[in-house]
């Protein structure tokens, strides 16, 4: 039991550390649902990691797709005019936003390729209006307040059953 909580912080310090884009990312709303879940069955542990995996997860995906359109964006100017077009043919329309709605799809293109370049398919990252509302609620905090403060409770439970443990000593100090 003494290692128990030593071997928790190692567990979170490795799961947190492994948010690599190219390893692909599990889809945020797929992960707070199994911490919520795990919330329901009392398993502490599965949640924060759950929770924040998710938390992460989320932000990876919003600066993948910040990046992609400024990169996009930059590509795609719409500064410099359409060569040769000169003056309109009378009862063509305007040629010009026929250039205009070009680059607007050439843009549109370079972006959802760069993103399904990065995160995978653009299904795989779309979540549904619930868990958009919860992440703007800021409701994964809460779960993850209640869950660190059972483990910690747990651990105090520990420490005070046996107040004589030099490792529990060392690892309260530590962590």
């Amino acid at each position: 039991m003494e290692l128990r909580y030593p071997l928790v912080w190692l567990c979170l310090a490795v799961a947190l550390g492994r948010s690599d884009v190219n390893q692909g990312l599990v889809p945020f709303d797929f992960l707070f649902d199994a911490a919520v879940e795990a919330y329901y069955k009392g398993d502490w542990l599965s949640v924060i990691l759950n929770m924040e995996k998710a938390l992460l997860n989320k932000a990876t995906v919003q600066k993948v797709k910040a990046q992609c359109r400024l990169s996009c964006a930059n590509q795609t100017a719409f500064g410099e005019p359409l060569a040769g077009l000169g003056v309109p043919v009378p009862g063509a329309g305007s040629v010009e936003d026929l250039g205009f709605f070009q680059k607007i799809l050439k843009r549109a293109d370079c972006v959802n390729s760069c993103e399904t370049e990065q995160l995978g398919y653009p299904s795989l990252h779309q979540v549904g209006e619930d868990v958009e509302l919860e992440f703007q609620k800021r409701t994964p905090y809460n779960y993850l307040q209640v869950a660190y403060f059972k483990v910690f409770s747990g651990l105090q439970q520990e420490f005070t059953v046996s107040p004589d443990c030099s490792k529990m000593d060392h690892n309260c100090l530590r962590f």
